[in-house]
């Protein structure tokens, strides 16, 4: 523009020729007489508009044709293949789980490709319309302190658990100050989640914010005639943790900044490049690991300093005052087969509670049953089968006692481990209440499955082809006595003698049972 200036200026004022002109100003004559042409023909159409007209017309050139060097078939191969998952995931149900743009030049970084992130936004605007005509939101930046906020929400993630769909919820927390976040996995968006998530976050973090932030989820808020007011739920929490809070209003997700992006983010980081897991807990690991990351990069201009501003932010944290109790209790009766139903499903309990009403400790992931001392009795992973019998065999111990013949039927004796069911049929299918015995001692002494297992399979190596529970209870004494450590200066000649001794006895005891079995 300043060369259409100063050539309609010496045309103008000087009343140079157009050689002249282009002479002196170094460029080409044809330049300079396009310029003065339309120049003229804008004043002959408007003599007052015109002069400002053509100076903020801006030059034309042909578009450059070019072959593509980085975005070759390969790279366009890969990225159309993204493209298309993501169509299948929209139509599954599977929206906010689709890999973004920066998610997909980050998948091409990883398999080696060299392409810059403008390409790659490049090519996908070309395969896909961008949307247009939409009013843009204005944005107010906050000023924000260290320690002094932390933003909340739920997200709705959707994983293949051993190969079947299954709906989580995943809580997300995010720092507005250093843009940290973490985030939890549960089965339900309830009370028990909400509560377990702040838990498990505060202990993560070792330390409480001065305000949490949420909007207006029902597990946070109460709606009276009098406005908003927090449920017994939080107040639990703010009473515990010593934090104060703030609702947001309704459909304004601005007034929080952070965390409904902090969903999304999290969401596509974790869960769109990894979606198959064979537990719960497998997910969370992945999860915390992505959120370690996350954490921890300073790849960008927008993430530079981050590690040093998050390590701010968790010192400027309140005291962190330890663990808060995330249940809800409830009196519920132990039926004739010695279960209590809790939301459908059937927890076993201690045969002999039958008839009694006993209250029941509500986890998100858990219950726990206990007697009217309050002493626990009773613990269950937590099933959302309704209609589900989650049973424990060693509830109804002293029942298969007197009906031994009930035993190889009973459900509970096939929720045992499939090991332990053949351990059952290959050596105590003719006396059963041998193997009752071992599971009592095994209950009575803390003794887990795989340590009998184990004792089993010890005891069949120095030759026992029928095993008793006395086998077995004896191969598990042997194991611990070898376990067992000894100081230097005990194992003097008197030591020795009593080890090689008590050896000898073990092994003419194993030997008399052996006889006793085989008769």
């Amino acid at each position: 523009m300043d060369i259409y200036e100063q050539i309609l200026h010496y045309y103008r004022v000087e009343e140079l020729s157009l050689r002249a002109i282009a002479r002196k100003l170094g460029v080409d004559r044809k330049t300079v007489s396009k310029v003065v042409h339309a120049y003229e023909a804008a004043i002959a159409a408007d003599p007052e508009g015109g002069l400002n007209r053509v100076l903020r017309e801006m030059p034309r050139y042909k578009q450059r044709r070019y072959t593509p060097r980085v975005l070759l078939k390969p790279v366009t191969d890969e990225i159309d293949k993204w493209l298309k998952e993501n169509e299948k995931r929209r139509s599954t149900g599977m929206r906010k789980q689709c890999l973004k743009r920066q998610d997909i030049h980050r998948q091409l970084l990883e398999k080696g490709y060299d392409v810059s992130y403008s390409s790659v936004c490049k090519y996908i605007a070309r395969r896909k319309a961008e949307r247009s005509g939409k009013s843009k939101d204005v944005y107010i930046k906050i000023h924000r302190e260290p320690g002094q906020e932390c933003e909340f929400d739920w997200g709705e993630v959707k994983l293949r658990i051993r190969g079947t769909v299954t709906v989580f919820t995943m809580a997300v927390f995010a720092f507005p100050y250093s843009k940290g976040r973490r985030a939890y996995l549960f089965r339900h968006q309830d009370a028990l989640a909400f509560m377990e998530s702040h838990r498990n976050f505060f202990k993560d973090v070792q330390g409480v914010p001065r305000i949490m932030v949420y909007d207006n989820m029902k597990v946070a808020v109460a709606f009276t005639d009098e406005g908003k007011k927090p449920t017994m739920t939080l107040r639990r929490m703010c009473t515990f943790y010593k934090y104060d809070f703030r609702f947001c209003n309704a459909r304004a997700g601005w007034e929080k900044g952070n965390v409904e992006r902090s969903v999304d983010y999290v969401r596509g980081r974790a869960f769109t490049t990894a979606v198959d897991f064979n537990s719960i807990e497998e997910a969370q690991q992945w999860l915390d690991k992505i959120c370690d990351q996350i954490n921890a990069e300073e790849g960008s201009k927008y993430t530079q300093g981050k590690v040093d501003m998050y390590a701010e932010e968790l010192s400027a944290l309140q005291s962190y005052p330890g663990e808060f109790g995330c249940f809800e209790v409830e009196a519920y009766s132990v039926d004739k087969q010695s279960t209590v139903t809790v939301k459908g499903v059937h927890y076993s309990v201690p045969d002999n509670l039958v008839g009694q009403t006993i209250p029941v400790k509500l986890y998100s992931e858990k219950i726990v049953a206990c007697d009217n001392t309050g002493k626990a009795v009773a613990k269950h992973e937590r099933s959302y089968k309704s209609g589900e019998y989650v049973l424990d065999i060693n509830h109804y111990l002293n029942t298969l006692i007197k009906k031994t013949g009930a035993l190889e039927h009973a459900e509970a004796f096939h929720q045992l481990p499939h090991a332990m069911q053949e351990l059952f049929r290959v050596h105590f299918r003719s006396n059963g209440k041998d193997f009752l015995r071992l599971l009592q001692y095994s209950r009575d002494n803390g003794v887990g499955y795989e340590e009998i297992l184990s004792a089993a399979t010890e005891a069949r190596k120095r030759g026992l082809k029928r095993l008793t529970s006395d086998h077995i209870i004896t191969a598990l004494a042997t194991a611990n006595a070898n376990n067992d450590d000894f100081m230097d200066e005990q194992r003097n000649d008197d030591f020795m003698e009593i080890e090689i001794g008590s050896e000898d006895v073990l092994r003419q005891l194993e030997c008399a049972m052996e006889k006793g079995a085989t008769k």
